[in-house]
């Protein structure tokens, strides 16, 4: 699946499942790798952010949608705002379900849910790591602060992933 400098994406991502607050991004593929998440609009996760990102995509949806967390929220929303001949993509493993139907996602939409990529994709995530044209917001915690890391990621106050470790 190509994906053109000015084809409109949209990624979502969590920023409190449990209740089913949406980020959505949506822009050029080419912005979307420095994705800027206080440039970006945060939505709540239903029709009027289904209404919002088809306005910003002049009502064809995204060309690609990633899902970068996988719950039904975030799944039902995929499904809405991708594009005919589109790509979903569910790198999320948040365990939700995708809707499939006649209708919903698209016609001729692909979906994919890669767990492991293929090493053409690998070294192509590694040279674009290498020229930082990739961002990624990880906040690390010992495992002694665990509960404060789950409570900061319930509260939103997490951007990216918070990784605990069990060792320092």
């Amino acid at each position: 699946m190509e994906v053109g400098e000015s084809d409109a994406c949209a990624v979502l991502a969590a920023g409190c499942p449990a209740e089913g607050f949406v980020a959505a991004a949506v822009g050029d593929a080419a912005e979307l790798l420095d994705v800027d998440v206080d440039q970006d609009e945060a939505l709540l996760s239903g029709e009027e952010a289904v209404t919002r990102i088809k306005d910003m995509t002049g009502q064809q949806g995204a060309q690609l949608v990633l899902d970068m967390v996988g719950i039904d929220p975030t799944l039902r929303l995929a499904a809405q705002v991708a594009r005919v001949l589109g790509h979903l993509t569910i790198v999320g493993l948040g365990g939700g379900v995708l809707p499939v139907n006649f209708e919903s996602p698209p016609h001729e939409c692909s979906v994919a849910s890669p767990y492991w990529g293929s090493l053409p994709e690998l070294m192509e995530m590694i040279t674009l790591a290498q020229q930082q044209k990739i961002k990624m917001l990880v906040e690390h915690f010992p495992l002694e602060r665990a509960n404060e890391a789950y409570q900061l990621l319930h509260d939103g106050k997490i951007q990216g992933r918070a990784v605990i470790t069990a060792h320092p």
